[in-house]
């Protein structure tokens, strides 16, 4: 009850953001020189970090799998669970990688002295990261978040949107605290927005929140739309430490080939991450 209390207090004791400075992008798109990226099999991991709390374990993991692009969920900003860092940006002075991240929720409560506490989406790459932007989904469940007093938060899901090795990639987070016509929604926003920009090679990754009963109907829009699983068609395995099936997912259109698995990562998030191979087509 007393944590309650002291999370709600910060609406009156913290700085109140508007969405468009919670949605705001910010990031080092071209602080590194790109790399040498293999075209013809670009490794992409998608996880949700869990805010990135255990903050060393996190960056061990995504050292070993060693990626040309990283596409991250739940990515803390300035938020006294994790430290108080800036995670995106410190993975990205730690990976030497370009990166952009952008906040969906200001948590409330979680602030230290004049920064606002943030959590929200991060896209890291070896290339030059162009184009970043935000797609705020047209269904929220706002009220849910703001009145929550565990973890009260104003702001709206999101998913973050950049141009990197070739590839137009969104970092998606769907609503956990919706249903799955909610989530279907949320998904169609992605999908009309990247119909409205010139890509060959399209990937939409993140932690989707499905239900495994409705799990048909929420990605048929995906499937109209030329997309496929980029871990296999047969594919179905645990990414998260609390539901038998998966909630983690990266599709892909426009790729000649693509391969992936299920990192079985212990102790760095309740999350797994998800490794894929992406062949681009040859145009």
């Amino acid at each position: 009850m007393a944590l309650s209390l002291f999370r709600l207090a910060g609406y009156f004791t913290e700085s109140k953001l508007t969405d468009e400075q919670i949605h705001a992008v910010t990031g080092e798109p071209a602080r590194v020189a790109p790399a040498r990226i293999d075209r013809e099999a670009i490794r992409v991991v998608t996880w949700n970090i869990e805010r990135g709390v255990q903050f060393q374990p996190i960056v061990t993991t995504l050292r070993s799998l060693a990626p040309d692009v990283v596409l991250l969920q739940e990515v803390d900003r300035y938020c006294q669970r994790s430290g108080n860092r800036d995670v995106a940006r410190v993975l990205g002075e730690a990976l030497a990688m370009n990166w952009v991240s952008a906040g969906e929720f200001q948590e409330i409560g979680e602030a230290e002295g004049a920064l606002a506490a943030i959590t929200g989406q991060a896209i890291l790459s070896r290339d030059v990261i162009a184009d970043p932007g935000v797609v705020v989904f047209s269904e929220q469940s706002s009220l849910r978040w703001r009145l929550n007093p565990l973890q009260p938060r104003r702001g709206a899901r999101i998913a973050l949107r950049a141009r990197t090795a070739g590839l137009l990639v969104y970092s998606t987070h769907l609503e956990s605290g919706g249903d799955d016509e909610q989530r279907t929604n949320q998904l169609a926003d992605v999908i009309a927005d990247q119909a409205l920009r010139r890509a060959d090679d399209v990937l939409i990754a993140g932690d989707f929140n499905n239900h495994v009963a409705l799990q048909s109907f929420m990605f048929a829009g995906l499937t109209a739309a030329g997309f496929h699983n980029a871990l296999g068609p047969g594919w179905y395995g645990r990414t998260q430490a609390n539901h038998r099936h998966p909630i983690d997912w990266i599709f892909v259109k426009g790729a000649a080939q693509a391969s992936g698995r299920i990192e079985r990562i212990e102790g760095a998030s309740d999350h797994y991450p998800l490794v894929a191979t992406i062949a681009p087509r040859r145009r």
